[in-house]
């Protein structure tokens, strides 16, 4: 068995409450590198397409990775996986903070969950044994109180992963919460875990991850702590402010939506300034970091919202950014309070500020009336619309039911006219960073498996020292063609990174050579960069053959128009851009190695990556 591994993912039936444990095969985990690279490969071996991801047939998961729970420097990520609620493709998110090594530590890679309990249920793990138990005392409850109560009851080593009441009424924009506000957020997976009747996980940070050399994962670690400490890449920023550092930043760079995607960021009433992070640490409580990680870069914050205190996990630049310039909103309490609301509730925050926004522009353009908001004024800028509006979506409530299924299903709903409105790809509400800053991140939301992810390429970023030059992020917007073919290095670079188990934040304030080095000190297989791309490479094209057994052509599931430039901005740091997806996107499909009308990857593609079983399901039917 190679090193990083607990060497067991664990199968439970919840229709019938059996369970058993699989030993994978060591050429599955050297060739997909755990997380959602291996439980894509599963998936696409053991269940048939075409099942409602919602239905008891649908197969939903937690993973971790090889570099989960080791002395990698942010080395903490988990994630969950399966078909996606919100926009049928393959769907997974990332989550942080201390719940994947506790799973490591407990004894499980991987938890598969097939079938639906009869009544909730949490699934417990401790000293590599599994056991369901009645959640229904649970039910109902946020993911704070969870969180509570399994502190409570099992002390200060036990960790849970958990939904709330978003993710127990099949919200397809919820997520699952850990450390009141850690979140594996997108994809709408909370909702396939509701569906499931599954309130939480519980494990324990009880143990450590054995690793093939331990001598040589230690001066990988000196070096590469060295490196963070020393400043490399971006590791000041992510050590002095983490993410909402990035806000005020943002503003200025026009890389931020603004009143639903519609204006540039100069029309923010009061610029950039009420939301430097500044403002936001003065409220702060305590700084925190996910499970021995030397970054530290999030934060909880105690603030007062119309005569009450509360605590709060800091807001990321994401739901600073969906729920701030989107509504015309720029004070730090105002984001907070929607962001609590979010965690508490178990919702993706940048889909809820998605959601939010897009009320707004119908209630603006008279597509809907106070009738329809149960009296609420929608109106950009007021805080207090923004909040309540937040609380109907977590308790789908009047209008909150409609737009707790995202942006794309509210639209269908609503009628023709509110289509242009809504801000999404595939289904997928579009996060908060805007292709006529950076033209590649138009490429990344369309093509990537998931769609509407800035992370599933890193924002196009790569870490420091890779050798391919070009242009830096939101630099020389006119040379748009080469952006497409180079998302290729940095998604296939970011899909290891995801899967191993590796925050994203690790990986860029560190050298390239962070992920070969302790992918080979870890797991005792010699990885060079090479190795890591073609990982990147299969892993890009498993997910993607599952998209197309599915059905699904990503040239079909166009940007909106207001995010690609058309018409361009005519003022602020973004005017006059228009973004050339479909040449970006051209490059990028020669570069994968995929067909130009339906984004198939191609026989000769597959069998060089070693899927021969996937070329003859897709090529010789």
């Amino acid at each position: 068995m190679l090193g990083g591994y607990a060497g067991r993912f664990l199968w439970v039936d919840l229709s019938t409450g059996k369970m058993k444990v699989e030993t994978p095969d060591d050429s599955l985990l050297r060739d997909f590198v755990g997380g959602y690279g291996v439980a894509a490969r599963v998936l696409y071996s053991r269940q048939p397409a075409g099942l409602d991801p919602l239905a008891p047939g649908s197969i939903f998961g937690f993973f971790t990775g090889p570099l989960t729970g080791t002395p990698a420097p942010t080395g903490t990520r988990w994630g969950v996986f399966g078909k996606s609620p919100l926009t049928g493709t393959w769907g997974d998110a990332n989550g942080s903070g201390n719940f994947g090594v506790a799973m490591k530590q407990s004894g499980f890679d991987m938890i598969f969950f097939t079938g639906q309990a009869e009544k909730p249920v949490y699934l417990f793990l401790r000293d590599g044994q599994a056991e369901l138990r009645d959640a229904s005392h649970l039910w109902g409850m946020d993911t704070y109180a969870v969180e509570d109560w399994v502190k409570a009851e099992f002390g200060p080593k036990a960790e849970v992963a958990c939904i709330g009441p978003a993710g127990e009424k099949q919200s397809r924009i919820a997520g699952v919460i850990t450390l009141k506000g850690r979140a594996a957020a997108r994809s709408g997976l909370g909702a396939a875990m509701g569906a499931k009747k599954v309130k939480a996980v519980v494990a324990f940070l009880e143990g450590e991850v054995p690793v093939a050399d331990p001598e040589a994962v230690q001066a990988a670690r000196k070096k590469y702590v060295g490196e963070i400490n020393a400043g490399v890449g971006f590791s000041d920023f992510y050590r002095t402010t983490g993410t909402p550092g990035a806000t005020a930043l943002c503003i200025e760079l026009g890389d931020s939506p603004t009143r639903n995607w519609a204006i540039s960021t100069i029309h923010m009433p009061r610029g950039s300034a009420p939301l430097r992070f500044e403002e936001l640490v003065k409220y702060r409580k305590e700084r925190e970091n996910c499970w021995r990680c030397p970054i530290a870069c999030w934060g909880t914050v105690e603030m007062e919202w119309e005569g009450e205190r509360f605590w709060a996990h800091q807001p990321e630049y994401e739901t600073e950014s969906m729920f701030g310039s989107n509504l015309l909103i720029d004070d730090h309490v105002t984001l907070a309070k929607v962001n609590d609301i979010c965690n508490r509730a178990g919702l993706d925050t940048i889909s809820t500020g998605a959601a939010v926004a897009f009320a707004f522009d119908c209630f603006e353009q008279g597509l809907i009336t106070v009738q329809d908001t149960g009296g609420l004024e929608l109106c950009w800028g007021d805080r207090r619309a923004a909040v309540r509006l937040t609380e109907m979506i977590a308790r789908r409530e009047g209008i909150g039911d409609l737009l707790a299924d995202g942006v794309m299903r509210a639209a269908e709903r609503i009628g023709p006219a509110a289509v242009p409105l809504a801000m999404h790809v595939g289904g997928q509400e579009v996060p908060a960073h805007d292709p006529r800053c950076e033209p590649a991140m138009a490429v990344i939301y369309q093509m990537d498996a998931t769609p509407g992810r800035h992370t599933q390429a890193s924002q196009y970023y790569v870490a420091a020292g890779f050798p391919t030059q070009r242009p830096a992020y939101g630099d020389n917007r006119a040379q748009q063609r080469g952006r497409g073919k180079w998302v290729k290095e940095a998604s296939c670079l970011c899909h290891v990174v995801n899967a191993s188990g590796l925050c994203l934040f690790g990986y860029l304030s560190t050298s390239v050579s962070f992920m070969p080095d302790f992918l080979t000190a870890v797991t005792g297989h010699t990885y060079t960069l090479q190795d890591v791309l073609t990982v990147g490479e299969r892993i890009a094209n498993v997910r993607q053959a599952f998209n197309v057994r599915e059905g699904i052509n990503p040239l079909q599931r166009p940007l909106p128009d207001r995010i690609l430039g058309r018409p361009p901005l005519p003022d602020g740091p973004t005017a006059g851009v228009t973004v050339e997806v479909e040449a970006m996107i051209q490059e990028h499909l020669r570069e994968m190695g995929w067909t130009l009308d339906a984004a198939i990857p191609t026989e000769e593609t597959l069998r060089r990556l070693g899927l021969h079983d996937i070329a003859d399901d897709l090529w010789r039917r």
